[in-house]
């Protein structure tokens, strides 16, 4: 059941907290018995009704096994209003875009997804395979991971279509911004949104308050650009000062990058040119960068579940550094084969390794590990 599309369900929770009472009513209505025992119970967006919110607390502490799925809006969900939370009786599970992998899955390549699951050495991938994984990365560039965006693409390849469902999501964002947060953040929720395409079009992509407005101040905007961090609409990378453990003992929160949580939705959001995404001869580099870099961050977070940093310091930098065991993995980014890589090299006469992700085959380079930016998601398994 859909409280959004039929707010009158929320009577049935506000009436009775009996899970009993709450399942025969709702069979009335579906004209289908509920069996707790084979029924899947779907309660989708549920942050509608804090009374539907609250009730999970009485599902879970029941006699009976009740099978039930909440699904909704994260902020919706935490933010509603009194005790309607259930602390401790859910299992929270985040749902993040899907990846290039579950975008394989979705188009119907599964023995490519298992043969990316196959490769178990630092050796080049037989070029036929290579060039087929490398066409649906491009395709997984413009669709993104949102399921709505994926299935319409795979359905009808159909860039205007698609497109049009990017648009439908943009906008379910706004109404998101101006329903949630307290009325006097909305603006500055939206000045921040506005500006992530210049943001990430500077060369250095470093989150600048001056790209909202001329003389902005963190202390006029750190709350609402929080709010769009918590919610999962933008995703914060924070510098390092020093490539020593424990990471997290070197951040400096005052210096940070903000990418978007889907490269489909920034794509759109830019107007880039699907063309150009691709040309050879296309020169706006920093955009194109920032994009893969969106890319690259999306997998990573799928697979690596702690804090992701950057690195740079004076013309050096490292797009991305995480920690894996007791070791730091310093990761720089390529959008194409021209994979020259200063900074990585720069770093490495203390190291034992570094990572380079771009369009070339999977090799090692002495120190250098080349992943290729369809297999982000295995770096774990393939370095260890």
């Amino acid at each position: 059941m859909n409280f959004d599309l039929e707010p009158g369900y929320d009577d049935i929770f506000k009436n009775s907290k009996d899970p009993k009472k709450i399942l025969f009513q709702l069979s009335i209505i579906f004209n289908k018995k509920i069996d707790p025992e084979n029924t899947l119970i779907f309660f989708d967006e549920i942050q509608e009704s804090n009374a539907a919110l609250n009730s999970l607390k009485y599902f879970c502490e029941a006699k009976e096994d009740y099978f039930i799925i909440g699904a909704g809006s994260y902020l919706g969900i935490v933010l509603s209003q009194g005790d309607s939370f259930p602390v401790g009786k859910v299992e929270l599970i985040e749902m993040k875009p899907m990846t290039y992998k579950e975008f394989l899955y979705a188009s119907k390549q599964d023995m490519l997804v298992d043969f990316i699951d196959s490769i178990e050495k630092i050796e080049a991938i037989s070029e036929p395979i290579f060039n087929k994984m490398n066409d649906y990365l491009k395709e997984y560039y413009i669709t993104g991971g949102m399921p709505e965006a994926v299935k319409t693409w795979v359905e009808t390849k159909d860039l205007e279509i698609l497109e049009n469902v990017q648009n439908n999501i943009i906008n379910a964002y706004f109404r998101d911004f101006s329903k949630y947060p307290p009325t006097v953040m909305v603006p500055k929720i939206i000045g921040i949104w506005d500006s992530i395409v210049a943001q990430l079009s500077r060369e250095n992509r470093k989150f600048k308050y001056s790209e909202i407005k001329k003389n902005a101040r963190a202390r006029e905007y750190e709350n609402a650009l929080e709010w769009l961090i918590a919610g999962n609409y933008l995703n914060k990378v924070t510098i390092i000062d020093k490539l020593n453990l424990p990471l997290r003992g070197y951040e400096n929160i005052k210096h940070y990058k903000i990418y978007m949580s889907d490269i489909g939705l920034l794509r759109k959001m830019s107007d880039y040119p699907v063309s150009a995404l691709f040309s050879s001869k296309n020169k706006n580099i920093p955009f194109k960068e920032a994009l893969v870099e969106n890319y690259v961050l999306q997998e990573l977070q799928a697979v690596y579940h702690k804090k992701i940093f950057y690195w740079a310091k004076n013309n050096y930098e490292l797009d991305f550094v995480i920690q894996l065991n007791n070791e730091i993995v310093p990761i720089e980014v390529k959008s194409g084969e021209n994979i020259k890589s200063n900074s990585l090299k720069k770093i490495l006469n203390d190291r034992d390794f570094g990572i380079r992700i771009s369009m070339k085959n999977l090799k090692k380079d002495g120190k250098i590990i080349n992943i290729p930016l369809v297999l982000v998601s295995e770096i774990k398994r393939l370095i260890y």
